[in-house]
């Protein structure tokens, strides 16, 4: 039987996609909320995108969820990887 006083390890995640802010959409929603759970559950997460126009580098949004626009040129309709 398991500790009940026992705490589950934190991780640290890191999601990686093709589609987040500032593009608006049901995946981006998704991975926007996906991220916002599990860091309420004290783990640690990452998003981790290619850029968007002038949007590159590290950029922090609230959560707090850091966000890494890489130097990836999309292909077809902001799709990349």
């Amino acid at each position: 039987m398991a500790n009940v006083s026992q705490q589950e390890p934190k991780l640290r995640i890191a999601l990686v996609c093709d589609f987040f802010y500032p593009r608006l959409g049901g995946v981006e929603m998704h991975i926007w909320s996906l991220a916002q759970l599990l860091i309420r559950q004290g783990h640690k997460v990452i998003v981790i995108t290619h850029a968007y126009g002038d949007r590159k580098g590290v950029r922090y949004l609230p959560g707090p969820l850091k966000v890494y626009y890489c130097p990836i040129v999309p292909m077809v309709d902001q799709d990349a990887l």
